[in-house]
């Protein structure tokens, strides 16, 4: 794992590390985030290629309510990816928050069409994240920039999936109150690593909302002991110990919880072929 995310950190917006060398087909993982929307371009074997993340205008805690700019977005972001690739990107995935089929999935659908991409999967974001984590027991929570999605895992399968309006957004908004500056000038204080202890108590109430999120998903479910937290939001210094010590559980979070879900995304595509351990292998030797 710790190779993959190291390489997944190497490439994310540097085009010039972009490697398409030897491959034989690309895959797109395109997550449709709130703050961020990021797109993961994997080979037959599941090797990261390149990664790309730009900011989001056109979705709103988890939906899409920008049709046009969001389709936009992604198709320059295909665009720069395709220019430095001999090699055609035609077919990926996409993913949507739990419980927002009926708002998302069709829509997701269309804008990676509308990108030139045939859709091969469209799966809840915790889901995915576990096609790379593979959790056989647990919870993970994918804490967004929107929205905080949650799937229970037994015996490696997903067993349930729940969630809520309540993300990073939300840490930023009640930040932004606090220190009375503009959202955007609250995003970039709750990104600075010199800061994050200072605001830590700030957004408090926030982690302990979603802190509670996470306990009513797990409510019927007595056996899950471990939880996992992915997204970006999650990499605020102190919050994963703070939901630790709301939940009583054993919480933790992979390097680089960002990438996780679109790699995860990515992956989907290779359902039913061999997928990371040739090149994992080859590259851990």
């Amino acid at each position: 794992m710790s190779d993959t995310l190291t390489l997944l950190d190497h490439l994310m917006d540097h085009p010039e590390r972009w490697n398409f060398a030897g491959a034989r087909e690309l895959y797109a993982g395109v997550d449709l985030g709130t703050y961020k929307s990021k797109v993961i371009v994997v080979d037959e074997q599941g090797r990261p290629r390149a990664a790309a993340m730009r900011r989001s205008e056109g979705i709103g805690s988890g939906l899409i309510i920008d049709y046009f700019g969001t389709l936009t977005l992604l198709k320059a972001m295909m665009a720069e990816i395709r220019s430095r690739c001999s090699l055609p990107i035609e077919r990926g995935a996409t993913s949507f928050p739990p419980q927002t089929e009926s708002g998302n999935i069709h829509t997701t659908r269309y804008i990676l069409q509308g990108a030139g991409l045939e859709v091969l999967q469209v799966l809840d974001e915790p889901t995915a994240a576990n096609r790379f984590l593979k959790l056989n027991e647990g919870a993970i929570v994918d804490i967004g920039g929107g929205t905080t999605g949650i799937a229970l895992v037994q015996d490696g399968q997903v067993v349930r999936t729940c969630d809520e309006a309540t993300g990073g957004v939300h840490l930023s908004l009640v930040l932004s109150g606090h220190l009375q500056v503009s959202v955007e000038e609250a995003e970039a204080v709750k990104t600075n690593r010199s800061r994050q202890q200072e605001i830590l108590p700030i957004v408090r109430p926030v982690i302990d909302k979603i802190s509670s999120i996470i306990a009513s998903a797990l409510e019927g479910f007595p056996t899950v002991e471990k939880v996992c937290l992915v997204g970006g939001t999650c990499a605020l210094e102190g919050l994963t110990e703070a939901v630790a010590a709301n939940l009583g559980l054993e919480v933790f979070r992979p390097r680089s919880p960002q990438v996780i879900t679109p790699y995860g995304i990515a992956l989907s595509c290779l359902d039913g072929k061999e997928t990371v351990q040739p090149w994992a292998e080859a590259s851990n030797g």
